[in-house]
């Protein structure tokens, strides 16, 4: 499979767009969120699970959880840096997903939520 340029996202697309096109657009972002939607995982399984090393999948899960498409069984200030103490399982909130699947779905077929416009193409 070839991979696709990144081009500019459009001047009028909405900045919440833009940023959900870049948190799942990923194929390991959204394999993670796959991953964890039926069960919780550490990093080190996600890893295998996904053949992505865990430093990347480190800094995968942590644009996820910015967007609140993930959570973890222990809260940000209590985690170790490195990994070291305690494995985190980490699991997918489902509830988020679909939101932010909706405002992704909404975009595309021209519902406009913000300001009440539904265009039905």
């Amino acid at each position: 499979m070839r991979t696709m340029p990144s081009l500019p996202a459009p001047p009028d697309m909405p900045t919440e767009v833009k940023i959900i096109i870049e948190a799942i657009g990923h194929s390991v972002r959204t394999e993670i969120l796959r991953q964890l939607a039926d069960r919780s995982l550490g990093v080190r399984e996600l890893a295998d699970a996904t053949g992505t090393v865990v430093s990347q999948i480190r800094k995968h899960l942590a644009i996820l959880e910015e967007l609140g498409l993930v959570v973890a069984d222990v809260p940000p200030g209590q985690r170790r840096p490195g990994g070291r103490g305690r494995a985190v399982q980490w699991s997918t909130n489902r509830k988020r997903a679909e939101e932010v699947g909706q405002i992704w779905i909404d975009y595309v077929t021209g519902r406009d939520l913000a300001s009440g416009d539904v265009t039905d193409k």
